[in-house]
């Protein structure tokens, strides 16, 4: 399948494929249930088959405080985006966020979030989708790749608040796209050139988060890449929401992140 084959494909229906996919050598959670946990923040979730022959399920979300929130989705023992995100760059699936800026709906067949850094300090970085709620909104997305024997399990929402914005040298590790394709049988590509300069946004997790990288040869930096000028990827969202998003990462400290 090429590029314009898996645009086509997803023109009516933008399904996320990953999901169970991936092996998480050393990671034997246990727990299946439909609840999403939520730590250091008010956005709350579930998840249902919403397909359940084609291993699709929709991931609800919901925004309970008064404030514009960020979170991260961890399920399945990874975060959710930091498996393949290359491929769904490089198709067109998703940008990359330049700010935090509440999740346009589009209906669930339609939405879709934007990549960022998430720091776990330390120098312990991943990139991962980055869910942004304004205050009282319900959100929904479909990722695929589950089975019924392999659904979601030990779903959980980590709240994050913004840290910085700013050009980074985001590179992946070829093996993101060779694992993708094996495992759906496709032959996609990656986003070029890798690594690229790209200009995006750097978040704090909560620091009950675990870190969690699959791919140990993805690479994040601060400097620049050789002989690259900065790539900048709007996406679609509309608001900045900057002065609330300033008062949820006071009362993200307050919950003692």
């Amino acid at each position: 399948m090429v590029k314009s084959e898996i645009k086509f494909r997803y023109m009516k229906q933008m399904v996320i494929t990953s999901g169970a996919l991936p092996p998480v050598p050393g990671h034997y959670e246990i727990g299946i249930g439909n609840d999403v946990e939520s730590i250091s923040t008010s956005i709350t979730g579930s998840w249902n088959w919403y397909n359940k022959m084609r291993g699709i399920v929709s991931w609800n979300l919901k925004n309970n405080s008064m404030y514009q929130e960020t979170a991260v989705l961890y399920r399945s023992g990874y975060y959710f985006g930091n498996a393949y995100f290359p491929i769904y760059l490089g198709n067109g699936l998703t940008t990359w966020a330049t700010q935090l800026t509440p999740l346009m709906n589009n209906g669930i067949e339609r939405n879709i979030m934007p990549l960022g850094i998430i720091d776990f300090s330390q120098g312990e970085r991943i990139i991962a989708f980055l869910f942004t709620l304004d205050p009282g909104e319900t959100w929904s997305v479909l990722e695929g790749g589950f089975s019924v024997k392999t659904p979601p399990f030990n779903a959980r929402l980590y709240g994050a608040s913004l840290e910085k914005q700013g050009s980074f040298c985001i590179g992946y590790d070829p093996k993101q796209v060779e694992d993708y394709d094996r495992q759906t049988t496709s032959t996609l590509k990656g986003y070029t050139p890798n690594p690229d300069y790209i200009k995006t946004v750097e978040v704090s997790i909560s620091s009950f988060a675990q870190y969690v990288q699959l791919f140990p040869g993805d690479s994040i930096s601060d400097a620049p890449c050789s002989d690259m000028k900065e790539r900048v990827i709007e996406g679609d969202n509309a608001s900045s929401g900057d002065f609330e998003e300033i008062i949820a990462n006071v009362i993200n400290k307050i919950r003692s992140f």
